[in-house]
C-alpha cells in the first residue's frame, strides 16, 4: 500500500494565501452590504447617479478624498445636510465593526 503525503507549504505562504483569501471574501461581503444599503443612493457604482442622490445631493464616492476615519463616522452616525438633518442614515445598529471595516476598503475600491 502507497502512502501518500500531503503536500506541505512553506509558512509564509500559506499565511498569505489566508490572508488573500479572507481579505477577496471580505471584499466580497462588503460589496453584497453597499449594494444592499448603499447603493439605493450612492448607486451600484459609487457614482451618485440616483434619483434620491440628486435630490438630496449625495457624494460622487468615485472621486472622494474622505479619510478613512470619516467613512466611518459617516457609516456609523450619518451624515446631516448644513440644517443639521441626516441626509444619510445612522448604519450603526445595522452593520457590524467587521462589516464596516470590509465597507470602508469597498469604498476606497470604487475610488479612480
Amino acid at each position: 500500500m502507497k502512502h501518500f503525503s500531503r503536500p506541505s507549504f512553506p509558512r509564509p505562504f500559506a499565511t498569505l494565501a489566508l490572508v488573500v483569501v479572507l481579505s477577496s471574501w471580505s471584499l466580497h461581503a462588503a460589496e453584497e452590504i453597499f449594494v444592499k444599503n448603499c447603493a439605493p443612493c450612492h448607486g451600484p457604482d459609487g457614482r451618485a447617479r440616483t434619483p434620491v442622490a440628486r435630490r438630496l445631493g449625495v457624494k460622487d464616492l468615485t472621486v472622494s478624498k474622505v479619510s478613512d476615519e470619516e467613512i466611518v463616522k459617516s457609516i456609523k452616525q450619518g451624515r446631516p445636510d448644513k440644517t443639521g438633518k441626516l441626509v444619510m442614515p445612522s448604519f450603526d445598529d445595522k452593520v457590524t465593526a467587521p462589516d464596516i471595516e470590509a465597507l470602508v476598503k469597498a469604498v476606497k475600491a470604487l475610488r479612480k
